[in-house]
């Protein structure tokens, strides 16, 4: 993997660490003094992590684009829309064909390729935000059999297309920025009908599961903050990001 890429971005990913191997790119980022925009890319992490303290399934290098971005000068009103634009640069990235189910798991042919970790990080006074990306490249078929993954894909098995880890963050970088500018300019609602155009849990009977509660509703909307908007037996309510899983009435979707 190159150095140093090349990147046609203003201040996104300008600040470029490469490592060989770390336990979470992440963590790194929160151990350090980095400026605004610095991309962390590891070829190997052993202690990725996603939402709701749940893992990320460790690939063989090259197999899997591991990458954290840093983000200053945050409110934390935009920590709840965050994940959702990082999760619709993802899906831009991996072309046409991917979709986003809420908040920002992105899809291939109804399977997860890329799994997104948001976290905030208080550093001089100031907040910032922390978003960890994984993304699915080179594995095959029989590695998610063989490490019981039935609802995850890579871009290989999706399509045949293989990508350099190195690749895949320039793209995802490169379709971030523009993404984050418009949001500071124009807020989400600018935004909405593209993430919604991908979205596929809207229009859906869902599962909502919190703590020992299930419920079964109809998601229907964003809103303004990035929550999932349900209804229920002509009520609706908000559910957002972190706070409870959401999953289709038979299966992952």
């Amino acid at each position: 993997m190159e150095k140093e890429p090349v990147l046609h971005t203003k201040w996104c990913g300008k600040h470029w660490i490469h490592l060989d191997e770390v336990t979470s790119t992440n963590d790194y980022l929160k151990q350090g003094d980095f400026p605004d925009g610095t991309a962390v890319i590891a070829d190997r992490q052993t202690a990725g992590k996603g939402r709701q303290g749940k893992t990320w399934s460790e690939a063989p290098v090259g197999q899997a684009m591991y990458l954290s971005v840093l983000f200053h000068s945050m409110k934390i009103s935009d920590m709840g829309l965050l994940p959702l634009l990082c999760g619709l640069a993802a899906a831009r990235s991996l072309g046409a064909a991917a979709r986003i189910k809420w908040p920002n798991d992105v899809l291939l042919g109804e399977k997860k390729v890329c799994g997104i970790l948001c976290e905030s990080k208080i550093q001089k006074g100031s907040v910032s935000a922390i978003c960890g990306i994984g993304i699915n490249l080179n594995q095959t078929e029989v590695f998610f059999a063989q490490n019981n993954l039935p609802h995850a894909t890579s871009l290989l098995a999706f399509s045949g297309q293989r990508r350099t880890a190195q690749a895949a963050a320039i793209q995802l970088l490169e379709e971030l920025e523009p993404i984050l500018e418009q949001y500071r300019q124009e807020g989400f609602s600018s935004l909405a009908s593209s993430y919604c155009g991908r979205c596929v849990t809207l229009g859906r009977q869902v599962r909502v599961i919190r703590a020992q509660q299930e419920i079964t509703a109809q998601a229907i909307s964003i809103a303004p903050d990035g929550g999932l908007v349900c209804r229920k037996a002509g009520e609706t309510f908000v559910i957002r990001a972190g706070e409870a899983s959401v999953r289709g009435l038979y299966g992952y979707l």
